[in-house]
């Protein structure tokens, strides 16, 4: 049987057609806009981060309806909801005292969301243990085995729980602290992360105790980090 001999059967191949064709160019036409303003919003958080001392409130606003925009036009992409929570952590770094703790309420919401959307996604564990430490809330320990379980090789994640591992040292247990020498020396040792580690190490004068521990524990670590050499020498 033809379809071209059946007038219907042609009419409804065609309205088919056509609706998937519409329904194809609607979510292309959302899921373009969204990452227009994901995108604007990254590169402006990741200016920020490299030129801090010039950030200001209204240009942190300005970037948080840029996000929102985009979570208007994709709501379920893990990405943005991540975005969202860098925005909302930048707020509460600028803002008043006062609204400190519900701006990272609400990163912490929307890294939540994210990791709901993404849950083998290591950076945004790392990124709520972050924002945990500052609220002092109870869930510490579970941000940072979820962090470690998902990115024990990742290098931002590395930079992270060495950095908050080191400066709340009293708060974690004997083999989180462990853990914790285990991502200083990865992030010591990894090119893209080493010269960052390095300085802030020196800078916040946890370097030689931190590389007393990862040089004098040859159990655990069978390769010397000349970086740390050198600062002990």
């Amino acid at each position: 049987m033809k379809v071209a001999n059946h007038p219907f059967l042609a009419h409804a191949l065609r309205l088919s057609i056509g609706l998937t064709a519409l329904v194809t160019l609607y979510f292309a036409f959302h899921f373009l806009t969204a990452s227009i303003y994901a995108l604007a919003t990254e590169r402006n958080i990741d200016y920020w981060t490299k030129h801090s001392d010039g950030v200001t409130l209204e240009q942190v606003n300005e970037t948080k309806l840029m996000i929102l925009k985009a979570l208007q036009h994709h709501s379920d992409h893990p990405h943005y909801h991540n975005l969202l929570g860098k925005v909302y952590e930048w707020e509460a770094y600028l803002g008043d005292d006062v609204d400190k703790e519900s701006r990272l309420l609400n990163a912490k919401k929307a890294y939540l969301e994210s990791a709901l959307l993404r849950p083998t996604w290591s950076d945004t564990w790392a990124d709520l243990l972050v924002i945990e430490t500052q609220l002092k809330g109870e869930n510490i320990d579970l941000y940072f085995a979820q962090a470690n379980r998902y990115g024990p090789f990742t290098p931002k994640v590395n930079s992270t729980l060495s950095q908050i591992g080191l400066n709340h040292w009293s708060i974690f247990s004997a083999p989180q602290r462990t853990i914790i020498i285990d991502h200083a020396a990865r992030s010591l040792a990894h090119p893209q992360s080493r010269g960052e580690a390095y300085q802030y190490l020196k800078s916040n004068g946890l370097l030689k105790f931190t590389c007393a521990a990862i040089i004098y524990n040859p159990q655990r670590y069978t390769e010397k980090n000349n970086l740390c050499k050198r600062a002990l020498e």
